[in-house]
């Protein structure tokens, strides 16, 4: 899409030269150097391990630079903490969420500034009016503000952080993969929100990895690549395939759509299953086959998520069965779905994919521990041998493999709950958003490495909210809607627009539901 952007206002919000910082021997920040002007939408892109993360944390006080400068406003900016940077005008909505799961939607949007009455005690009404407003004003009018924020999905937990950094008088707003997890209506909002605050004076910077978006929302963008500063470009003098060459360093290629064209046996197939989400609803009936990449599209709460936990059995079903090539199974947990063949790389790998303080190596053998151990003893050098072996295999970036997991970079993170279950050499693997923070580059790899699974005779079961994605990989798709099966594409039925139709409702496949 073409950007229709307007001239900048004149004035430098933040000028950032020469800005340097090591984590041990690796230069996350080696001299980078950044400027944003007051009122735009700024890009920073960059592949997995370019240097986003570190500069965030850096600006919002987490980090601490050990050489170069920042000036914001045209004052010497050198925050220690987070607060220091909010108390300067600079608020952050990170990737991965910073919500407290024990206190209320409300709570969590006024955690910062709890209005009291007269009397010095919490104005639960006050609290409550305020996240009202603040969740009308992103569009989440169905939410009830009293409930636990841990009752919310995924995408609706991203939404009530921006919503709690909207909250703030902020002069730049930076946010982290903010689509990341949201549907294409949320994400149509969101925009509309940024237009908003943009109009107002306050500068955004938008970190994202589709570049899509980049070029529908963002004035210019700003090109990462190890640590350094690459390129700064005005969206409208660029385009998608120049800034790929500037992240990567060369032309991308791998992410055209072709599928499997597997016609292999049904690997795993359920009948009328049912989940706790969805007591009132006839079930789903699928199948997938081995070699084939089954995609499942959907609006958030449509039951994508909770139909693939049904079948891992690590929510339990309602009604309905499960059968592995061809034969009934009664998995009673997840450890009999594994031990059947099947894998899981779940949508959050934060809280269920990954163990963050623990080592890389020891993350990717948590799905395997039997294979590196000897009469129930591990041996920790073939465990380190499978970890680099397979992050090799998936381009993972790090230091040591005996890194603590959580030192990586969102996308590296999610290549270490792919490297996990590769590990385990499944026959049926499950994959809830699994290029979920992940940059062009990593998720053309990513893209290769699926498609070589099904060539392999693995059955894959993708579930994303990209539809550019599943109609890349997927040799059929499924469109779900109120958590039924809405309908079925082949591959020459693919089409967004088809998806969305099915998706609300407004088509239905023959067979369908």
């Amino acid at each position: 899409m073409i950007a229709t952007t307007s001239p900048l206002p004149a004035g430098r919000a933040l000028h950032v030269e020469g800005l340097k910082k090591h984590f041990g021997g690796v230069k996350a920040l080696d001299g980078v150097s950044f400027s944003l002007e007051r009122g735009e939408v700024h890009a920073l892109v960059g592949e997995n391990g370019a240097g986003k993360s570190t500069l965030i944390k850096v600006l919002s006080g987490v980090h601490q630079f050990v050489d170069g400068t920042i000036t914001l406003g045209g004052k010497a900016f050198t925050p220690n903490n987070p607060h220091e940077a909010k108390a300067r005008g600079l608020q952050v909505v990170h990737q991965e969420f910073n919500l407290l799961g024990h206190l209320s939607v409300a709570e969590n949007i006024s955690i910062e500034a709890m209005p009291k009455t007269r009397l010095g005690l919490l104005d639960r009404a006050e609290m409550n009016t305020r996240a009202r407003t603040a969740l009308d004003a992103i569009g989440l009018r169905d939410i009830d503000v009293r409930a636990p924020v841990t009752s919310l999905g995924i995408a609706h937990q991203q939404l009530v952080e921006i919503a709690r950094a909207l909250q703030s008088e902020s002069e730049i707003l930076i946010l982290d993969e903010p689509t990341a997890t949201l549907t294409e209506r949320e994400t149509r909002r969101l925009f509309e929100i940024i237009r908003d605050i943009k109009a107002k004076g306050v500068t955004v910077v938008f970190v994202s990895h589709h570049l899509e978006e980049v070029f529908e929302i963002c004035d210019r963008v700003t090109v990462f690549r190890n640590g350094k500063t690459i390129a700064t470009e005005i969206i409208a003098e660029t385009t998608p395939e120049g800034v790929v060459r500037h992240m990567v360093g060369r032309a991308l290629s791998g992410t055209e759509a072709k599928g499997s064209g597997a016609t292999g046996a049904v690997a795993l197939a359920t009948k009328a299953l049912r989940t706790t989400a969805s007591p009132h609803a006839q079930g789903v009936s699928l199948s997938v086959r081995y070699g084939e990449i089954l995609g499942i599209a959907g609006l958030v709460g449509s039951g994508r998520t909770e139909l693939l936990r049904a079948i891992f059995s690590a929510d339990p079903a309602i009604s309905g069965s499960i059968e592995r090539d061809g034969a009934p199974v009664g998995f009673k947990g997840p450890a009999d779905a594994i031990a059947s063949g099947v894998g899981f790389v779940t949508e959050d790998r934060k809280d269920e994919g990954l163990i963050l303080q623990m080592p890389i190596a020891a993350n990717i053998s948590l799905a395997n521990l039997r294979s590196i151990a000897a009469r129930g003893i591990l041996n920790f050098a073939r465990e380190r041998h499978q970890a680099v072996q397979d992050g090799a295999r998936l381009s993972l970036k790090y230091g040591a493999v005996s890194d603590p997991v959580s030192s990586l970079s969102g996308g590296n993170q999610q290549k270490v709950v792919l490297a996990k279950w590769l590990a385990r050499s499944p026959r049926v693997l499950m994959l809830d958003e699994p290029t979920r923070g992940v940059d062009v580059g990593a998720k053309a790899e990513i893209y290769a490495i699926l498609r070589s699974l099904a060539a392999e005779g693995v059955a894959l079961l993708i579930v994303s909210s990209e539809m550019p994605e599943l109609i890349t990989l997927s040799d059929r798709i499924l469109v779900m809607s109120n958590h039924q099966i809405a309908g079925e594409l082949t591959r020459p039925e693919f089409s967004e627009e088809r998806i969305l139709k099915l998706a609300y409702g407004q088509e239905k496949t023959e067979g369908a539901a």
